[in-house]
């Protein structure tokens, strides 16, 4: 799938996605099975997903840990905690020296 397929994609989603630079940490295996877990930064964000760039070679359809600091639920005291959700690899595009993936939350629900 080209460049130009996806960028036609992303206009059919169902998600209005915001241009947001967060710190998220993904934990997994990259594409060669090495366990990772890296600090990167979001290009855009969705209540159901994200896309990020990273210079790991990732798998379509890798399973991912993604947390994203004070972004979950508000806490009894006051602040929000972590969110912290299974995530799936919906795409991998090259982008410069980096790949650019989007990733789909699983039974979970971010709150922007």
């Amino acid at each position: 799938m080209t460049r130009q397929d996806h960028e036609e994609l992303f206009e059919q989603r169902s998600d209005r996605r915001a241009s947001r630079n967060l710190s998220v940490r993904i934990q997994g295996a990259d594409a060669h099975g090495v366990q990772f877990n890296e600090q990167v930064r979001s290009v855009n964000i969705s209540p159901h997903g994200v896309a990020l760039l990273t210079e790991r070679d990732l798998s379509h359809s890798a399973d991912l840990t993604v947390n994203i600091r004070r972004h979950g639920n508000p806490r009894a005291g006051g602040g929000r905690a972590d969110f912290q959700a299974h995530a799936i690899v919906t795409y991998v595009l090259p982008e410069g020296g980096q790949n650019r993936i989007g990733l789909c939350f699983v039974g979970a629900t971010l709150t922007l």
